[in-house]
């Protein structure tokens, strides 16, 4: 089964990643997953530096992308994009709390999952979901700001991916374990800073003739 090698990134810029001799990764990624509050600047220099496809979504500090966004980097905001076999679905913003850039209620965000659903039908699974927001009781806090979203519990609940990707909880992991939680079979993982992960890809079985 072919093993797809990730990094995700979120909130924080890491100049380790940026060093060409640095070791903090075991290997290089497949793919770049940007989970939100990062400088578009800091996008292309990982895109560029690692040259493999970046993908990402905004948080509710991210108010330069429109005027300057990352060069070579695709936003899938509402969308379901399928890199290298994976499909890959994202949510920009955080809850609403002061009217500010990529800030949703959660009818807001409802809504924009709704507006997927006759995709998702006609897609087999979703591998990853990416999102700035974590899903509500999941990681996140107890402040206006950084409640997670409601809506994203029925929807990991029904499409079962097996990690969701979020950023906007700021946190220090002694142990990366502490990072992840299980909804169902899904692995819901905090990627403040950055993370390293792999995951299978499952190839699809097609019925004998």
């Amino acid at each position: 089964m072919p093993i797809k090698k990730i990094l995700s990134v979120a909130d924080k810029v890491e100049k380790q990643l940026l060093e060409q001799t640095s070791s903090c990764l075991p290997e290089k990624p497949d793919l770049i997953l940007a989970c939100g509050d990062l400088p578009p600047e800091y996008l292309t220099q990982l895109r560029e530096l690692y040259n493999v496809p970046l993908y990402f979504i905004e948080g509710n500090h991210d108010i330069r992308y429109r005027d300057s966004p990352p060069v070579g980097c695709t936003n899938i905001h509402a969308k379901i994009i399928t890199e290298q076999g994976l499909r890959i679905m994202g949510f920009s913003g955080s809850r609403w709390y002061n009217g500010g850039v990529n800030q949703y209620t959660d009818p807001e965000m409802k809504k924009i999952v709704r507006s997927l659903w006759f995709q998702l039908l006609q897609q087999n699974k979703v591998d990853i979901i990416i999102s700035h927001a974590p899903p509500r009781f999941v990681h996140d806090q107890e402040d206006p700001c950084h409640k997670g979203f409601r809506t994203f519990i029925p929807l990991i609940e029904k499409q079962k991916p097996t990690w969701f990707v979020h950023g906007h909880i700021h946190a220090f992991f002694n142990d990366p374990a502490d990072r992840i939680s299980r909804v169902c079979e899904t692995q819901v993982l905090n990627s403040y800073g950055f993370f390293f992960f792999e995951t299978a890809l499952v190839e699809e079985q097609t019925e004998p003739k």
